[in-house]
């Protein structure tokens, strides 16, 4: 699945052992360059942003999470996946 796709579908992000609410997400999957941002949210009392680029640099893992150099661990998530 495009990775743009679960972004613009999640409602929250889990970035390594952290669960956020994102502040701003969202990437046309069809007209995204690859410099627009994609993500915001506060992270440790930081700013924390990822552009397309980014996110499409993501390694797929097989627990449907991705792997970024710059980062760790994501993963989306929606709110019927929390329950």
């Amino acid at each position: 699945m495009n990775i743009l796709r679960l972004l613009n579908q999640s409602d929250y992000i889990q970035i390594n052992n952290q669960l956020i609410k994102p502040e701003f997400m969202y990437a046309s999957e069809d007209y995204a360059d690859e410099d627009d941002v994609a993500l915001e949210a506060s992270l440790d009392g930081s700013e924390f942003t990822l552009t397309v680029a980014e996110l499409e640099e993501a390694t797929p893992l097989s627990d449907g999470g991705y792997w970024l150099e710059s980062v760790g661990y994501i993963r989306f998530l929606s709110q019927t996946s929390l329950h």
